[in-house]
């Protein structure tokens, strides 16, 4: 049975705790080399968050710190403190409060000022996290780990794989006072107490050098980059989770324009910099790349929905020719050019351009091969499919070579059907952290291409799929198999000798030549 977080998701959050100007600088800059959205929780007024997030599209996606502990300094009274915190910023829906503080009285006055959720309890490294129904009839959505809790545990500096890993809603809560001078324990940070007051550069020098909060949390988002697993705002999170809880009908009641949006939203919000972050399974990202080499013509190329280039990238290291590779995103065609200038031994130099592919802006017959790698997945509508593959027959010179690896939902079926067979349960057809999945059935498909095309090769991954997708969760159950796994390695060299076992997996690879 599927969740709505079946897959890891990551949400950074940060109650700001009353820190200094410099230490959420430092925090902001970070996150944003790293393109990685942050939720705030505020507890005074910031300039720095107040101008990052003071517009239409942002000013949703900050939350309230309210401090109900007897110290508080937002005032006596629940009501006084929620009053006094709701000036600090008016538009919010959401809160926290200080040191998890909760009571019945507090989560309905919320409520009833138009509150619609919270982030008000801490499940520490819990897997298959997802909101809660709260009785106030709010959501509650957990957080998952935070520095605080690991500071006052004493746990190591270690955290391993598997709790990051998991399925599942991952929030982390940072602060950025732990974070800028690196925090390695309550002791230090007693000690550290008075960098509050300094000025912007006095106190780097007194931050801890070794390992700390900060040195921690970069590993955490390293981990997160490495898998391409996705990050959101915790408001986006909310607007999605609460839309019947199902992605997908929320993706299919948008019109044409809207769902395309969403696509690019999520494309826009990835690390491009990372070499797999359209595809977290890399292994079988460099088997459909094998295919596209051993079928590849020399002459102009072009990589229709290219994300960050490394397909292309790939390419050009063993082939002289002219590459040009488009998509709709300018993160994912500005990481290709930044990824360009930091790959070696290229043969070819790739041009990246904006484009939206539905509308090829070439002539006819202007290029001798062009490849489609998930990119028509990802398009609104079957129309926009069809659409897309007459536009790349249009472009293509006849005898020219059409190399188009996509989602098929036949093979898909067949793999599950295996998977049940075996005791485990199926693979979704569209996954609800990425409702934009629209995969052909061959019986629809492969009659429209013949019209356009001589079909010369077919092909699935499914010697990868059966070792990836079956022996490997069998193995591990009941714990969740991993793409990084060395099993994986191993199956993707079996696959790369003997490609295809049993027409299994969700992509399926064609060589199409123009009639």
């Amino acid at each position: 049975m599927t969740t709505f977080f079946d897959e890891p998701v990551f949400c950074f959050t940060s109650d700001l705790d009353w820190a200094p100007e410099w230490a959420i600088s430092e925090w902001l800059q970070f996150l944003d080399g790293e393109k990685l959205s942050l939720t705030p929780f505020l507890t005074h007024h910031s300039n720095l968050i107040h101008k990052k997030f003071n517009s239409a599209e942002m000013t949703r996606r900050v939350g309230l710190h309210p401090n109900f502990l007897s110290s508080s300094t937002h005032g006596k009274t629940p009501i006084e403190i929620i009053d006094n915190v709701q000036k600090l910023w008016p538009s919010s829906v959401f809160f926290r409060s200080h040191s998890f503080f909760d009571n019945t009285y507090i989560t309905e006055e919320f409520r009833r000022r138009g509150f619609k959720f919270d982030s008000n309890l801490c499940l520490l490294f819990h897997a298959n996290c997802v909101p809660l129904k709260h009785n106030s009839g709010m959501l509650r959505f957990p957080v998952f780990w935070e520095d605080d809790y690991r500071l006052r545990e004493h746990l190591p500096f270690d955290e391993t794989d598997e709790f990051f890993s998991s399925p599942g809603l991952k929030i982390l809560n940072v602060h950025p006072f732990h974070f800028a001078v690196n925090t390695p324990n309550l002791d230090f940070y007693a000690a550290h107490r008075h960098l509050y007051n300094l000025g912007d550069e006095q106190w780097r020098s007194q931050a801890h050098s070794g390992n700390g909060t900060r040195t921690l949390v970069e590993a955490v988002v390293k981990r997160v980059q490495a898998n391409s697993y996705r990050t959101a705002y915790l408001y986006d999170l909310y607007l999605e989770y609460s839309s019947g809880h199902n992605a997908q009908q929320l993706y299919e009641s948008m019109s044409i324009k809207e769902r395309t949006e969403c696509v690019r939203a999520r494309y826009d919000d990835r690390n491009g910099l990372q070499p797999y972050s359209t595809s977290r399974d890399f292994n079988l990202k460099e088997l459909e790349i094998g295919f596209i080499r051993s079928h590849l013509p020399t002459g102009r190329i072009l990589d229709i929905g290219c994300g960050n280039g490394y397909t292309l990238l790939s390419l050009a290291q063993q082939c002289e020719s002219s590459f040009i590779g488009l998509d709709f995103s300018d993160n994912m065609v500005d990481s290709a050019r930044k990824l360009m200038s930091n790959t070696k031994g290229l043969k070819s130099t790739p041009e990246f351009r904006v484009s939206d592919v539905r509308h090829l802006p070439f002539e006819d017959e202007s290029f001798d091969c062009i490849i489609s790698e998930r990119c028509l997945l990802n398009l609104p509508s079957r129309k926009d499919q069809y659409d897309t593959i007459r536009e790349v027959h249009r472009v293509l010179k006849h005898g020219g070579a059409y190399l188009m690896i996509e989602g098929s939902e036949d093979g898909l079926s067949r793999l599950n059907d295996l998977r049940v067979k075996v005791g485990l349960p199926t693979i979704p057809s569209i996954s609800p952290s990425n409702p934009a999945a629209l995969k052909f059935k061959e019986a629809e498909l492969d009659p429209f291409l013949h019209r356009l095309f001589n079909i010369e090769v077919t092909q699935f991954f499914g010697t990868y799929y059966l070792i990836s997708r079956v022996v490997h969760p069998l193995l591990v159950q009941p714990e969740e198999p991993r793409f990084d796994a060395k099993i994986n390695e191993v199956a993707r060299h079996i696959a790369e000798v003997l490609p295809d076992v049993a027409k299994l997996g969700h992509i399926k690879a064609y060589k199409l030549v123009k009639h």
